[in-house]
Order: structure tokens, then C-alpha cells, then sequence
């Protein structure tokens, strides 16, 4: 299990105040020292995510997530699991479950699309990994990208701050054409030396070599489908070759699973939207089991 950054807390606080409002009305029912203990349980069966952000979320109403023994993050669930029991007051048992449940059918269902494309890159190109990208949900991605990392894939960029990437709309607003990934990449490579790695989108042949040229340290191979990905990546590793360059290669755009293994020897990442937007959530329930003695 990873610990939570600063940032995640303060994120998974705020999922609190949003989902409270102005309180509970139905927490007048029980007073502060009626106590209960509940278990959480998994109704499908997938990749387990999002442990960490539910135990913080018990812990900051006063409760305390204890996981079930021998599972951990990444840990492959039945159906019908129990997943950890959760004891403290009453109402912050009830106050933190639909938040901590969301998150964990969230990042469940991603780790577990997550993993299906990993293990369909690997098991046809041992060295081939997946990832995602930045489509992911306003105010979720640090969770969403967590679980992606719990399913095996990379996370791609966490913003926009991680990578220097020239995408097809930088180039377009440079003049367009091999010429513009040129100028792109010598300037942020002027400007910020070797310590911003360069990632540059390509939708041809032609832009993908000026990009090796330039000296990107990774070529994305945008929209080209199965047969494309394959010529361009033949050509690009021709001029490694000629030319003592090294550039990864990465394809996306509109990659589904099952074009996978058929892309996966041709590069060194793929990435994927649809392992975010695309991924089916993972039911989980809380069940109260029995009220305990007040302390």
C-alpha cells in the first residue's frame, strides 16, 4: 500500500464536505457513543483499488478501516469478498460509506481494466507496458491514476506539468508540418536543457522522423491505426539505427483491447483512454453487522 500525498488528503476531505452538505439529518438517530462495526464486500470480481483513500476517509470521521487479512492493493477479488471491517460511532460509519464505496468501485474498475490491457501487452511483447492519459474525470485524477497504477499500467502524466508534450495543436499553431516539430523541440530543449523529458505527437511518418531528428526522447504515434503504428514504427527504428538516436515509442489514440496484441511488438507503451473513461465499475457494499458496547 502507498502512502496518500498531501494533495490526495486534501482532495478526499474536500469529496467529504461535498457529499455532507449541511449534515445528515438522519444522524440524529444515534447519539455519539453508540458504536457499530461493518463489513465491506466486494459483489463482483476484479483488481482491489482504492483501500488507502477509504481508510483515510474512516479515520478522519473517527472510524477505523481494518483491511481483511492477506488482501492488499492490487490484490485480485471473487465475488462475494470480504474486503475489511470498519468500527467506530455509528453516524461516521454511515457518514464516510458512500464516499469510501464510490472511490473503491471507481478505482477497482480501472485497476481492472487496467490490468487486462497489461497483461495482453506483456503476454505478446514481454517489455511492452500500458498506460493511460488525461482523460480522466475533473477533481478524480489523482485517484484515477492511482488505480491504474495498482492495475499495472503507467500513469502517463499526472498534468501538465509532468512532461514537455508537443501535441498536434502546438505544431498546427507553429505553421504544421515536420518543419514546426523541429523549432518545438529545439526550443524546449533550449529552454529547459535535459531535465524535462520531450514527448511529441506524430500522425505521419514524416513528423515521426523529424521528431527523432529533433531529438524527442519520446514519439507518439497518434491515430494510425494497426497497420500505420507498424510502418512507422519500422522506419523509426531503421533510423535509430543510421542515426545512433534513442527515442521511446509510444501509440495511441483509439486503441481498444483487443488491437492490442497486435500493436504491443511494435512499440514500447501504449496508451489508453478508454482505461479511464471506458472502465466498468466494481460494485462494492457496506453491511452493518452489530452494535458494540458504548466506550
Amino acid at each position: 500500500m502507498r502512502a496518500l500525498t498531501s494533495q490526495e488528503r486534501d482532495a478526499l476531505i474536500g469529496y467529504l464536505e461535498d457529499d455532507h452538505g449541511r449534515g445528515d439529518p438522519t444522524s440524529a438517530l444515534f447519539g455519539a457513543k453508540d458504536r457499530g462495526r461493518a463489513v465491506i464486500i466486494c459483489e463482483e470480481g476484479g483488481i482491489l483499488s482504492g483501500l488507502e483513500p477509504a481508510q483515510f476517509i474512516f479515520s478522519v470521521l473517527g472510524a477505523t478501516l481494518k483491511v481483511t487479512e492477506g488482501l492488499t492493493t492490487g490484490a485480485m477479488l471473487d465475488k462475494g469478498a470480504s474486503v475489511a471491517e470498519v468500527e467506530g460511532p455509528v453516524p461516521s460509519l454511515l457518514a464516510g460509506e458512500r464516499t469510501a464505496l464510490n472511490l473503491l468501485s471507481r478505482m477497482s474498475g480501472i485497476a481492472t481494466m487496467a490490468k487486462k490491457a497489461s497483461e495482453l501487452a506483456s503476454g505478446s511483447s514481454p517489455g511492452a507496458r500500458v498506460a493511460g492519459t488525461r482523460k480522466t474525470t475533473p477533481g478524480s485524477h489523482l485517484f484515477e491514476k492511482r488505480a491504474l497504477m495498482d492495475g499495472g499500467a503507467l500513469p502517463h502524466r499526472t498534468d501538465l506539468s509532468s512532461l514537455a508534450m508537443v501535441k498536434d495543436n502546438h505544431i498546427a499553431a507553429l505553421g504544421g508540418g515536420p518543419a514546426a516539430i523541429g523549432r518545438a523541440v529545439s526550443k524546449l530543449k533550449y529552454l529547459y536543457g535535459p531535465y524535462l523529458p520531450i514527448e511529441v505527437e506524430c500522425g505521419t511518418v514524416e513528423e515521426a522522423i523529424a521528431a527523432l531528428e529533433a531529438g524527442a526522447d519520446i514519439i507518439m504515434l497518434d491515430n494510425m491505426g494497426v497497420d500505420g503504428v507498424r510502418k512507422t514504427s519500422s522506419a523509426l527504428r531503421d533510423a535509430m539505427s543510421r542515426s545512433h538516436k534513442r527515442a521511446s515509442i509510444e501509440a495511441s489514440g483509439g486503441i481498444a483491447l483487443k488491437d492490442i496484441p497486435l500493436i504491443a511488438p511494435h512499440v514500447d507503451v501504449i496508451s489508453m483512454g478508454s482505461l479511464t473513461y471506458g472502465a466498468h465499475p466494481i460494485s462494492f457494499k457496506m453491511e452493518m453487522e452489530l452494535s458494540l458496547p458504548h466506550k
